[in-house]
């Protein structure tokens, strides 16, 4: 089988998100013996410095948020009608707005939404509409459709009068390292607490700074984490951080499996998540994490994880304040996590349900 990917900026990925699911689903097919190209931005591949066995074919764009990611897809939709491919597999609801490109010459469409996108506090009125738009091509033109939450599969059949697959998102068993390239940076295991992720406002670190400075918590906080796509986002944040608040950048591999495995607490206070691969890589690692109650959380980690229930610093704090004193505690839910996503969340077990819904997709 011949399957393209579009919607991801490119592989390999960059800390979590589409491109880490695109990433690995390619590595899964192409072990089962199928063809994976994976369309890619030209300005991602050259900060990547190529992307190894992978096939990645790069079509220009324009320069700009809004006008890179419509103007791309476009042009890897255009691009691969000129190959024999036997399935498109569209990632996200941006991309899916030319979904009928493909539709429309007979090639098979699988869509795949990652999470309610259209909900993103960062866009505009005019770019949610984009969303909500390209949502509901993708709706219409693919042969198939799946979602990473049963929370969002329940709302997609629901809105939509269609039936949409669950397909959650997968994890890599893991070996706890270390801290020896993190101790040159003065910390020890079990020694601060981690976030890790993209620094955008509906990931809410605004929230967990309040909470450190305001709580008063005597632990480091290592913000592991991009702020490119809002920097007034993350100059906000930094100004508001104390002393015990440090913004170390993205961090990769060896460095990064090395803060989870010795984080006392890894914290997500996200109010808007898919199926988020932070947590699923924390629990890998057996990590107590506090997370928002909300039900991409449950899905993800069900009791296996300490919850904060609404949007204050004391809801936040008393959860985090808790794992930090009752390590029993903490090493329970790590523990927990980490066996529901070593039985769920496999990468090759994941990569035969999408095997099976291109096969399905091909036969309508």
């Amino acid at each position: 089988m011949r399957i393209a990917m579009i919607g991801s900026r490119g592989i390999p990925a960059a800390l979590s998100g589409v491109e880490r699911v695109v990433e690995e689903l390619t590595v899964e097919l192409t072990a089962l013996g199928h063809e994976v190209l994976v369309y890619a931005r030209p300005w991602y591949m050259r900060q990547k410095k190529g992307a190894g066995a992978f096939s990645v074919i790069t079509t220009p764009g324009l320069s700009g948020k809004s006008a890179d990611a419509l103007t791309h897809t476009a042009t890897a939709m255009f691009d691969v009608l000129r190959r024999k491919v036997d399935v498109v597999h569209i990632h996200c609801a941006g991309p899916a707005l030319l979904s009928f490109l493909p539709w429309a010459a007979s090639l098979p469409v699988v869509f795949t939404v990652h999470a309610p996108e259209w909900s993103r506090a960062r866009w505009s009125r005019l770019g949610k509409l984009a969303l909500k738009a390209g949502l509901n091509c993708g709706m219409k033109f693919a042969s198939a459709v799946s979602a990473v939450s049963l929370n969002l599969c329940d709302f997609l059949a629901d809105a939509y009068n269609r039936e949409v697959e669950y397909i959650p998102n997968g994890v890599r068993s893991v070996n706890s390292r270390r801290p020896e390239r993190i101790a040159d940076w003065g910390l020890k295991a079990e020694g601060y607490c981690l976030y890790v992720g993209r620094i955008v406002p509906e990931k809410r670190l605004d929230l967990l700074v309040r909470t450190w400075r305001e709580m008063k918590i005597a632990v480091p906080l290592i913000v592991a984490g991009d702020g490119k796509q809002e920097p007034a986002y993350e100059a906000a944040c930094r100004r508001e951080a104390n002393e015990l608040i440090r913004f170390v950048g993205p961090r990769f591999g060896d460095e990064l499996a090395e803060l989870y495995s010795n984080a006392a607490v890894v914290v997500q206070p996200s109010e808007l998540e898919g199926m988020s691969l932070v947590l699923l890589e924390s629990a890998s690692y057996g990590r107590c994490v506090v997370a928002r109650d909300m039900p991409a959380t449950r899905d993800a980690l069900g009791d296996g994880v300490v919850t904060f229930g609404d949007d204050s610093v004391e809801s936040l704090g008393e959860a985090i304040v808790k794992c930090l004193n009752d390590p029993d505690l903490s090493r329970e839910k790590g523990e927990e996590a980490r066996r529901r996503v070593t039985e769920l969340f496999s990468w090759p077990a994941i990569a035969r349900q999408y095997e099976r819904l291109y096969k399905c997709a091909m036969q309508k």
